[in-house]
């Protein structure tokens, strides 16, 4: 089963500890022990943790950014979750397939994958970078986490690269199997509404309840239009279910368009 819900879950192997100084050798080992992989070339491990932003003020140094490994960590991802989603639902329409690759592979979700190994710990950054708040930014995240995924990719071969992408991705590939009708709802109301519809809003329009149990109520527009609304102990949640009933009203109309 290509989306099994026995790989091993994100944290599995952490060894975090104490804070180390990007790319020095202890910070190479505590990361490879993060991901449970052993690198025969730490060079390619060091230029997957290399922003641009570091090469550039550092041109005497031989090591290369890390766009390279990001671009063929990136085909590398797009194929293994490809393959994963074809082999465990073989019954579902094309369609349904390329909107469930697209929330999977897409930014937000890679970068916190990413945030959640630790990755922008260890990432090479030149200063202005760095005192911006560069190991926090989502781009950064997501880009490291497709260059590692190269970088994996050369230095161990596919099949190590295909094991790492499923077991860090497991809590979103378990979440498909829970439920499979979307992963990430407001990603994939942004992408359903981006284009002809614009972004979609989400309204705080209530908070109740006590401090230690509050609850919220969201609800998202489009265009000015209302199209869902949701509750839940935090405004995350609530706005997640509030765009979960957005899809169906989007999903509805698109269909009864097409009868």
């Amino acid at each position: 089963d290509g989306l099994s819900t026995s790989y091993a879950r994100r944290g599995a192997c952490d060894a975090r500890g104490d804070y180390l100084a990007p790319a020095s050798p202890e910070t190479l080992v505590a990361l490879q022990q993060r991901i449970c992989i052993q690198f025969r070339d730490e060079a390619l491990l060091r230029t997957a943790i290399t922003h641009p932003s570091y090469s550039n003020e550092h041109p005497d140094e031989d090591d290369r950014d890390n766009e390279r490994l990001e671009f063929l960590g990136d085909a590398a991802l797009g194929l293994v979750v490809a393959e994963a989603l074809y082999q465990s639902f073989p019954d579902e329409e094309e369609g349904h397939l390329t909107e469930w690759r697209s929330q999977l592979v897409m930014g937000a979700t890679l970068a916190r994958i990413a945030a959640e190994l630790d990755l922008g710990s260890a990432l090479r950054l030149g200063a202005g970078e760095e005192m911006t708040g560069g190991r926090e930014r989502s781009r950064n995240l997501e880009r490291v986490y497709e260059a590692l995924v190269g970088a994996i990719l050369l230095d161990q071969g596919l099949e190590v690269a295909r094991d790492f992408i499923h077991r860090t991705m497991a809590e979103e590939f378990d979440a498909l199997h829970a439920d499979s009708a979307v992963i990430n709802p407001k990603g994939a109301l942004q992408q359903l509404a981006q284009g002809e519809h614009g972004r979609p809003d989400y309204i705080l329009i209530e908070e109740r309840g006590p401090e230690h149990a509050p609850e919220f109520a969201v609800e998202v527009q489009i265009s000015g239009e209302t199209l869902g609304r949701g509750t839940g102990a935090s405004k995350q949640l609530a706005e997640k279910q509030a765009a979960r009933q957005a899809l169906e009203v989007m999903r509805s109309r698109t269909r009864e368009a097409l009868n």
